[in-house]
């Protein structure tokens, strides 16, 4: 994998990964700036396609998806129990 010596993968692969960390940051998910955001990352994706190739481009981008999904479902975890906590003792 001689990808992972190439600095301009690894840009696009933090890039990446910063975008797919968006929807967990948001307050409400609107369909609009989900596409966004789909756009954003998918457009890194091909970016390290062309950069490094098909290869490189399906390990960034399942790396940043799964980084993605994982923080968003850590943030609906925690903003579950926090509203939990809120209407038990309040």
């Amino acid at each position: 994998m001689p990808f992972l010596s190439d600095t301009t993968w690894w840009i696009t692969l933090a890039v990446a990964m910063a975008v797919a960390t968006l929807p967990s940051l948001l307050k409400s998910l609107r369909m609009f700036l989900l596409l966004l955001i789909a756009l954003l990352w998918l457009a890194a994706v091909i970016a390290m396609g062309v950069s490094a190739g098909f290869v490189a481009a399906l390990a960034g981008g399942g790396v940043s998806l799964l980084w993605g999904l994982l923080l968003t479902l850590a943030s609906l975890i925690s903003s579950g129990v926090q509203q939990m906590a809120n209407r038990r003792y309040s």
